[in-house]
């Protein structure tokens, strides 16, 4: 399926589900079936994701379970975030930190 249509349909039950024509056990089992994309982060992203948090390189290295270095790199654009860490910055810039406290 497409990441286009998957959105589509992602949108439209969300918006039953609001309605109250689906329940939040279909929306679960959608979520569970095709997650939400989890987009790339440049390193400028990554940059203005943690400035925004007001956040030190370590400070956030802390939060998200990393080294420092390694959000050095990030930012500096030597490495790129992929796997866990990746899908943890999308829901930090999606949710606020708040949502991994």
């Amino acid at each position: 399926m497409s990441s286009k249509l998957i959105e589509s349909l992602r949108d439209d039950l969300t918006a039953l589900h609001q309605a109250g024509a689906v329940g939040k056990v279909t929306l679960r089992d959608f979520e569970a079936i095709c997650p939400a994309p989890v987009r790339d982060f440049s390193a400028l992203d990554i940059r203005r994701l943690r400035e925004t948090l007001n956040f030190s390189q370590p400070v956030f290295a802390l939060h998200l379970h990393t080294s420092a270095s390694t959000v050095r790199k990030w930012e500096q654009g030597e490495t790129r975030p992929a796997g866990p860490a990746l899908k943890l910055l999308n829901v930090i810039a999606d949710k606020g930190l708040q949502a991994i406290l």
